[in-house]
């Protein structure tokens, strides 16, 4: 993957919102690893926090040291675990996790489960569920729906979250499309103009330098006769200083965007964050948020609770929440969709109607996307939920079933036991 490009530094950062709390002062473990960043103001530039990523378990529990007390055959399993697949965090966001916290929602997104590797939960999954790669009429350019064209970007997140759906693309190195490919992906889509929606994704798009944002969404803009152009992208949740001047630049002459985000706890809705998502509006970005489910993260009625609060005072829509998808490797993480379907109920009544999301459900196959409790659910019986997909008619079971992951402090060394090896 390219280098990033310098930026300028911005000549004024918003105030902060005194109602959200500030990534600091940093715990212990992330004061002792990067308390100098801080004080330098290294800590608030992107490109530092690039490449200050941790990548692997061992750097993580080394860092966290006797804050996570971990027993060495618990350590081990972990590292096993990481060695199987990629993994990398950002400082700013590990500094948000609490690791005396048995609860705390930001382990469990980045360090790797012992049961990401358990036969029944890469028997339980796909690489790729949704047959992604099998829809491409483009590299990088999945048609599912007969309106919509999700467009891949890059492979490459700053952040890689344990639960996503792609993590197949974590394999073999990060790249991003080239120049060609680009051009090849707009030209398929502006062959068919039945599409009217693009959403830019990947891994993030927002990770790319700004000249090539800008490139693929003025091309999509001139070429392309779109109702609506979209990105996903966790930049404002786990690297939010990247929303600066130039970047903003960079997207402004392809305006109207929409951006979902992806908060899982309002524990990630820090000031800085908050920050981002204001500098985002006022480039004339509209943003709401698509969280998911997961157990062990945000799984109680007072997590949900607590994020949805959270995301009106940042001025965030909750549009979706979705149920973890069947990727391999993840069933550990997921909540069970009746007991999804009761969280989202306790909201009513609680808080605004523009801060309950709904319950979602990805269609395994390439069925598309159905609300958990909507019009195309067809049976419930016990975990089996089956729904008619709302592209072909075809009835699809789903598994509704919990998983068993147990939260972080499942991880930490029981109290007086030897933690060697932290």
């Amino acid at each position: 993957m390219d280098a990033h490009p310098s930026l300028p530094s911005s000549p004024r950062s918003p105030p902060r919102l005194a109602s959200l709390p500030s990534t600091l002062p940093l715990p212990p473990f992330a004061q002792r690893a990067w308390g100098g960043a801080v004080a330098s103001g290294e800590w608030h530039d992107w490109r530092w926090q690039l490449a200050h990523r941790v990548t692997s378990v061992a750097a993580l529990l080394e860092l966290l040291g006797a804050d996570f007390p971990v027993a060495p055959a618990m350590r081990a399993a972990l590292e096993k675990a990481g060695a199987a697949s990629e993994v990398s965090v950002t400082p700013c966001y590990l500094a948000l996790a609490r690791p005396d916290d048995p609860r705390d929602p930001i382990l469990p997104q980045v360090l790797p489960d012992p049961a990401e590797q358990q036969s029944d939960a890469q028997a339980s999954g796909q690489p790729d569920p949704f047959r992604e790669e099998e829809l491409e009429i483009a590299k990088g350019v999945v048609n599912r729906y007969p309106d919509r064209a999700l467009f891949l970007l890059t492979n490459f997140c700053s952040t890689l979250c344990r639960h996503c759906m792609r993590r197949r693309e974590w394999e073999g190195g990060f790249t991003r499309l080239s120049d060609a490919e680009l051009d090849a992906g707009v030209a398929a889509i502006a062959a068919r103009p039945a599409i009217r929606d693009v959403l830019l994704s990947g891994g993030d798009p927002l990770n790319l330098p700004p000249s090539y944002v800008g490139k693929v969404v003025r091309a999509l803009r001139e070429r392309c006769d779109l109702d609506l152009l979209r990105l996903g992208s966790r930049v404002p949740v786990t690297l939010p200083m990247r929303i600066d001047d130039e970047l903003l630049a960079a997207l402004a002459p392809a305006a109207p965007l929409w951006l979902n985000t992806h908060f899982n706890h309002a524990r990630e809705v820090t000031a800085e964050a908050a920050a981002a998502v204001r500098r985002l509006a006022a480039a004339g970005v509209v943003v709401s948020n698509q969280g998911v489910l997961l157990r062990g993260v945000n799984d109680t009625a007072d997590d949900l609770l607590a994020l949805s609060r959270a995301l009106l005072r940042a001025g965030l829509r909750a549009y979706y929440l979705h149920q973890c998808d069947p990727v391999a490797g993840v069933r550990h993480l997921r909540v069970g969709l009746a007991r999804g379907l009761e969280l989202i109920a306790s909201l009513q009544g609680k808080v605004s109607g523009l801060a309950i999301p709904r319950l979602t459900v990805d269609l395994p196959g390439g069925g598309g996307k159905v609300q958990a409790d909507g019009p195309y659910l067809r049976e419930r019986h016990g975990d089996r939920f089956v729904y008619a997909s709302p592209l072909t008619g075809q009835r699809i079971e789903v598994d509704g079933s919990e998983g068993s992951f147990a939260g972080a402090g499942s991880w930490r060394a029981p109290a007086g036991a030897t933690a060697g090896g932290t």
